[in-house]
């Protein structure tokens, strides 16, 4: 194994880049776990909140592929800024209607939908903004970073969140979360992005010469003919829709089996995004001596392996140990597909190849949930939680032996 020099961090441009996504992430989280009780305790109705979370979630399940176009059109970097500087008064806007008496539930939910729409501006702008900040030799170790941000931010961001509802109340943490945009704003005014080569100009010229609709069709048939792009995104959508099984079936597992209490389902998903952190360093930063595609499927094969021993192992331990493991391979895995995608697709096409791909995978977890709890009437939790590795461990043996994908 070669380790990578971390030249990287020398880099201005991206030290900025990474500040910003670091500081909007860490504030989202903080912001949607606010809201949702500032909801909660506000109108006292449990549906209101998931009606919230589908009005935030549900926009960007279908303006991927029109999210991308746009950003394939303009430069992302102006529309990064300008997205983060309507949520940050989106979210500036929502706590001073309370103290002010004008915030409705209506007014409420056209500012989530709203949102909604927005934030896919940023997650996928991130993702296509990265190749024009980094040069090719530093993007996997780009992507790594970006990954241990995310999640750093999903595990101590609830945390984080709770702890400034307590001590200042609902609405100011949301006012938190809206000061954060407007940071992130100021980290990234100042990065420098280089602009398309030569050799793509004249690709780009004429995607901007097709009507819309048919430029994201375009970018649908792209998707499909580069089969490398392809499978990374079968398996990152099956990964997904594995995680939302996970989602519902571990609270049951650990209440209805293992009769314990809630607080050993937060320590077994904090297991879970230390294990995503550390699997993400080891993608970024250390050279292993095979194709990428081959590690990829590897990384699928072993999270299907994991939860295959759930049918049998019904202990506390056992539990840790399989989500330690299970974060790392995901945590390995999200990178690296990143990375491929950014390689493979052309600058001009990756907006709408990553907003295709992000509407594809958000269908996962939600679709996970769903069956889970469909099927949690007649089967035991961790029953279903094992199954779920067999098709992950076949889809990762059958990536194995598709030649397009082994030799990314």
């Amino acid at each position: 194994m070669k380790k990578i020099q971390p030249s990287i961090f020398r880099s201005r441009n991206f030290c900025l880049l990474m500040i910003s996504d670091a500081v909007s992430v860490f504030g989202d989280q903080i912001g949607w776990i606010a809201l949702l009780w500032f909801i909660m305790v506000t109108t006292n109705h449990s549906a209101d909140i998931g009606l919230a979370a589908l009005c935030f979630g549900l926009p960007g399940v279908f303006l991927g592929p029109i999210v991308g176009n746009i950003l394939d059109r303009f430069p992302q970097k102006q529309i990064i800024i300008a997205v983060n500087l309507f949520l940050g008064g989106i979210f500036f806007g929502i706590p001073l209607l309370y103290w002010f008496h004008h915030l409705s539930l209506p007014c409420l939910m056209i500012l989530a939908i709203i949102a909604g729409c927005l934030t896919p501006f940023v997650t996928v702008g991130w993702m296509v903004l990265l190749p024009n900040v980094v040069s090719a030799r530093y993007l996997s170790a780009a992507n790594a970073i970006n990954e241990m941000i995310l999640q750093s931010a999903l595990m101590a961001g609830p945390l984080a969140g709770g702890m400034l509802i307590a001590s200042l109340g609902a609405p100011v943490a949301v006012w938190l979360d809206g000061l954060s945009f407007l940071i992130a704003v100021l980290c990234i005014l100042p990065v420098k992005v280089s602009q398309y080569k030569q050799k793509n100009v004249q690709e780009h010229s004429s995607l901007q010469q097709k009507s819309f609709w048919k430029a994201i069709w375009h970018g649908f048939k792209y998707l499909y003919a580069v089969k490398a792009v392809w499978w990374v995104t079968i398996g990152a959508l099956c990964l997904n829709f594995a995680y939302g099984i996970l989602d519902v079936s571990l609270p049951l597992y650990i209440h209805q089996e293992l009769k314990l209490s809630a607080v050993f389902l937060g320590n077994l998903w904090m297991t879970y995004f230390i294990g995503s952190i550390c699997g993400a360093v080891l993608a970024g930063f250390i050279e292993i001596p095979l194709q990428k595609g081959v590690l990829m499927s590897f990384m699928i094969i072993g999270w299907g392996v994991c939860f295959l021993q759930m049918i049998w192992l019904h202990y506390l331990l056992s539990s840790f140990i399989i989500m330690g493991l299970a974060g790392f391979l995901f945590g390995g895995y999200s990178p690296m597909a990143r990375t491929a995608v950014q390689t493979l697709v052309p600058k001009p096409y990756q907006g709408r190849v990553f907003g295709l791909r992000i509407s594809l995978i958000a269908i996962g977890v939600p679709s996970g949930s769903y069956v889970s709890g469909l099927f949690s009437q007649w089967v035991r939790p961790s029953l279903l939680i094992g199954m779920t590795g067999i098709p992950i461990l076949i889809l990762g043996m059958l990536l194995l032996f598709i030649r397009g994908f082994r030799t990314i």
